[in-house]
């Protein structure tokens, strides 16, 4: 027993806990992503083959609960209201998604990811957009819930307000709009195109759960670390 609560011996001990704890506790941390992940998962896939919702069915919408749902929305597109989102990649190119303001007959807006385009030829060269249809349409869409407040910035190629970061979608350019976007699809009579076509989600847990395991083991290899540290301890002489 004098080993075990001499100096060394007790701040032996100490580390050992710290470790674990932080093992112990990293291993929970990655535990409820992946709980949270493999959620989102189950919601996305029963939420794909769900039938399409209308513009009636979207008052106090769980956009969480209802993320990648099909929708359907009467209104028209506003030209003059619309946003680049930067720092997106398709097909190996980089570019961006365009966002543009849809303005449903009963009265809320929305803002509906086009699709993508490639970025100019240089800084200075506009990217080129193509002009959403106009007048009264109805268009099919897809619920997304994903904040992109950190990567809106204020395009000077297509917004009025220039290098403007946002602090929310709701109120980008001055519009008050749902706090979450639609993917447009293309409509059933093939008269409305999304600029590209929407990629679904790969429904992965990801490696979150391996990642709990692993600090598991950590924690694991300390405790035994420090029994071994303790017997080889009992095995020398006293001084």
């Amino acid at each position: 027993m004098k080993r075990f609560f001499s100096p060394s011996s007790i701040l032996q001990t100490l580390a050992a806990v710290i470790i674990i704890g932080a093992c112990l506790y990293a291993a929970s941390w990655q535990f409820d992503r992946g709980q949270s992940q493999a959620n989102i998962n189950r919601i996305i896939s029963e939420n794909l083959v769900l039938e399409e919702i209308t513009s009636s069915q979207l008052a106090n919408l769980n956009p969480v609960e209802s993320q990648w749902r099909a929708v359907s929305i009467q209104g028209e597109f506003d030209s003059s209201k619309q946003e680049l989102v930067r720092n997106r990649y398709f097909e190996g190119k980089f570019g961006f998604e365009v966002l543009t303001l849809f303005q449903a007959t009963t009265g809320e807006n929305f803002w509906v990811d086009r699709g993508w385009v490639a970025a100019g030829a240089n800084a200075a060269t506009p990217p080129e957009v193509e002009n959403p249809p106009q007048g009264l349409i109805e268009i099919s869409a897809r619920i997304r819930s994903e904040n992109l407040s950190r990567q809106l910035q204020g395009s000077f190629f297509v917004t009025k307000v220039a290098n403007v970061k946002p602090e929310s979608i709701t109120s980008l350019q001055g519009v008050t709009a749902q706090p979450y976007y639609l993917d447009l699809l293309p409509s059933k009579d093939g008269a409305i195109q999304p600029l590209t076509q929407i990629q679904l989600p790969e429904l992965t847990n990801g490696p979150h759960f391996a990642y709990a395991l692993q600090w598991l083991a950590f924690a694991v290899l300390a405790l035994v670390g420090r029994i071994l540290l303790f017997r080889e301890a009992k095995r020398l002489p006293l001084i």
